[in-house]
């Protein structure tokens, strides 16, 4: 598959006040269905616990609140879903230490650890685990993983211009979805690392989405998306 290198840096602004902007867009139009209220859930869930029934039972309804039990996406069943994540539960807090902002690099072992959960967590029933696994990893760790989906991230990193709807065909066909999956965290890592101050500033608990790094570089490309590119 083709690496979308430079995507972030190449096309997003990121002085302050371009960002304030797309932000200030993404919070103002992004949905206003039941979402946004099961993500404040989960990041304010009274002692996060990886392995809490509690806390994956309300990961798993904001899985749904996130449509990812429909819309050609279908979730394990939820027994499948927290037996895998209690199995696997150490190997996602063995991640709990790091920022997305504050990596300067990916290691061989960080790389290995995600990309064992990516290859063993049962989180659903098709062969296509990138939208799920990064939303997943995202509310159980949002301060380190980014959620993706295909209507703006995708999108954004490997649909072929001009964006006309007669074009929409990808970059290629998601053959390798792991590696696609390892191409936008780095763009990521690399985005907020590099205006890791600028987006710091940005984090707001009393707004809807810009809660933390990985999400507001997300809202970035959302908003992107809506004004710069046709869905």
């Amino acid at each position: 598959m083709p690496d979308p290198k430079n995507r972030l840096t190449e096309i997003i602004p990121h002085t302050s006040k371009e960002i304030a902007k797309l932000l200030k867009a993404t919070e103002e139009t992004y949905r206003f269905d039941k979402a946004p209220l099961f993500y404040d859930r989960v990041l304010c869930f009274p002692q996060k616990n990886i392995g809490s029934d509690d806390f994956i039972k309300l990961v798993y309804e904001t899985l749904q609140a996130f449509n990812m039990d429909g819309r050609g996406a279908r979730l394990s069943e939820y027994s499948v879903f927290k037996k895998s994540i209690k199995k696997h539960r150490e190997a996602i807090a063995s991640l709990d230490k790091y920022k997305l902002e504050k990596l300067d690099r990916i290691d061989d072992n960080f790389k290995n650890v995600i990309g064992f959960l990516f290859d063993n967590l049962q989180l659903t029933q098709t062969n296509s685990p990138l939208v799920t696994f990064s939303k997943t990893m995202h509310f159980f760790l949002p301060d380190l993983f980014m959620p993706i989906d295909r209507k703006y991230t995708i999108q954004f990193f490997y649909k072929k211009p001009p964006y006309k709807r007669k074009n929409y065909g990808l970059s290629e066909p998601f053959k390798n979805q792991k590696q696609s999956f390892f191409q936008v965290f780095e763009q990521f890592r690399e985005f907020s690392h590099k205006h890791r101050e600028i987006l710091k500033s940005m984090v707001d608990s009393d707004t809807r989405w810009n809660r933390n790094i990985p999400k507001i570089v997300d809202n970035l490309i959302i908003a992107y998306v809506n004004c710069h590119m046709e869905q």
